[in-house]
């Protein structure tokens, strides 16, 4: 079996503008325009693109660190856990969701880190039931092509800034992608260190992890 780490970190290297195109839709028309391209001196709606990718890719890599914590949760935390979610997904402020998601990202991937560094997620990774082994390893092939969105889109939005540094008026638009651009770099970072090791610790376990493609599509991921 390939090792989706090394997948991610090779992709992450070495990723052009076509294997973007193909994992991210649109967004190899953006390289172009970043170039040159249709969109003339205008790029509102190419930095609209990418922010609506990047908050995509956050949610689709968030989710997954939250579901690899829980795999290890009581009970009664997975319940707590999933009522969390489910009022973060009610919310109708976007800035309020983001907020509480993050939060709940940054507790679940600290205490994540706790179990990988304690050496308990080793310990208990061969004990999880057919449904936390599948739920560790959707989580982690999703979070994999996360990484490879994030290489893919990183290259991008550094485009987007290049284009806007040749005209003062348009800096102020590209100002939501230069904020981004620091949580990309940490998806992809973290996809060769904590993620990683977990990846190890599943593949040990006889976990069956599968290894992103740039073709690959998220699968469906329940907090159970």
């Amino acid at each position: 079996m390939k090792k989706i780490a090394q997948a991610v970190m090779v992709a992450a290297c070495l990723m052009g503008a076509g294997a973007a195109h193909a994992q991210l839709g649109g967004l190899g028309s953006l390289l172009s325009a970043a170039k040159g391209g249709s969109t003339g001196g205008d790029i509102g709606a190419d930095v609209k693109t990418f922010v609506t990718q990047s908050a995509a890719l956050s949610a689709l890599t968030g989710r997954s660190v939250i579901a690899i914590k829980s795999a290890f949760d009581s009970a009664e935390q997975r319940a707590k856990t999933k009522a969390e979610l489910d009022d973060i997904e009610k919310l109708t402020d976007a800035k309020e969701r983001d907020a509480r998601r993050a939060k709940l990202v940054e507790s679940s991937a600290a205490e994540a880190k706790r179990l990988y560094d304690s050496g308990e997620m080793k310990t208990r990774m061969s004990s999880l039931d057919d449904a936390s082994r599948k739920q560790v390893g959707n989580a982690l092939l999703n979070y994999g092509i996360g990484a490879l969105q994030a290489a893919a889109l990183t290259k991008t939005g550094q485009s987007l800034i290049a284009k806007a540094s040749a005209n003062p008026m348009s800096i102020p638009q590209v100002l939501p992608v230069k904020d981004s651009l620091p949580l990309l770099g940490k998806v992809v970072s973290d996809s060769g260190g904590l993620i990683a090791g977990v990846i190890k610790l599943a593949q040990g376990a006889k976990i069956d992890v599968q290894s992103p493609k740039a073709e690959s599509k998220p699968v469906e991921l329940d907090i159970i």
